[in-house]
């Protein structure tokens, strides 16, 4: 009934390899749980688990300091030139070339002004006019208005 000879060899040989395979595998369990659970307590889990959770709320302050610094550079970009525009043109028809121009600049307020130079035979002329809320102070010749037109429509 008992198996004997090669078959039995080959089972016992087996149980062993197997013995040796199960204790292999809780001796590192054993080694794992050590250093997780140590009986001092400077490596104490609790301990870890409280550094990690003053990292996530320093982190979360982080996050606080770095968003109010985003939105404030949002606001002070608003200041600074954002949008500018060139139109060359001819308003005289008895001078050849677009020698005229017209160039805004505007920030994020819409807020600016119009440079406008006029070439003609005479001499040049130029002017400047002031865009408040993208619209223009003072009366704002054809191309001046075109422009500023295609100055506030870009992205």
């Amino acid at each position: 009934m008992y198996p004997t000879g090669a078959a039995a060899e080959i089972v016992v040989l087996f149980l062993v390899a197997w013995l040796l395979v199960l204790s292999f595998l809780f001796w590192r369990e054993k080694n794992f749980l050590h250093k997780l659970f140590p009986k001092s307590q400077e490596r104490d889990i609790r301990n870890k688990f409280n550094e990690v959770l003053e990292a996530i709320e320093s982190f979360g302050k982080k996050g606080e300091v770095l968003n109010n610094n985003f939105k404030k550079l949002s606001r002070e970009g608003l200041d600074y030139i954002q949008r500018v525009e060139v139109l060359r043109y001819n308003p005289y028809k008895d001078t050849g070339g677009d020698q005229s121009f017209s160039i805004v600049l505007l920030n994020g307020k819409m807020d600016g002004f119009v440079l406008t130079s006029l070439h003609s035979r005479a001499g040049t002329r130029v002017y400047a006019k002031p865009i408040k809320n993208g619209q223009g102070e003072l009366e704002l010749s054809k191309e001046e208005a075109e422009v500023v037109k295609k100055a506030i429509a870009l992205n």
